[in-house]
């Protein structure tokens, strides 16, 4: 009786309909608010397609030596502007109004912990 029960669960298993469907939610099947499963299957692609050709090809290894140093160059120009920024002394009437305020970060300043870390190399 055992072994076909249990031929039964492994044949249901097999089903194309889903059995788990109809098990009720206190019984460990599917929450009610759950969406309802779509009537066709997903397509697959065939197994020897190929996938489509690329328009933009990969970096040459001029192209990729000159968008590193241009990366190189900017985060030098904003690690300057942060401590030019820093370095700039505020005029006595702004430091009562600074001490009252936080004050702004630049959208170009990186945060301390990373300009220590990513120092130029």
């Amino acid at each position: 009786m055992l072994a076909l029960g249990l031929a039964a669960g492994l044949l249901a298993a097999c089903s194309s309909a889903q059995i788990t469907d109809t098990i009720p939610t206190a019984a460990g099947g599917l929450p009610e608010n759950a969406p309802a499963r779509s009537a066709t299957a997903p397509e697959y692609p065939s197994v020897n397609a190929m996938p489509q050709r690329r328009e933009a090809l990969p970096l040459t290894d001029d192209e990729l030596k000159r968008a590193q140093a241009e990366m190189t160059t900017l985060r030098q120009q904003q690690e300057q502007r942060a401590t030019e920024a820093l370095a700039e002394p505020a005029p006595p009437s702004a430091k009562k109004s600074a001490a009252a305020k936080p004050p702004k970060k630049s959208k170009d300043a990186k945060p301390a912990e990373l300009t220590a870390k990513d120092a130029p190399k």
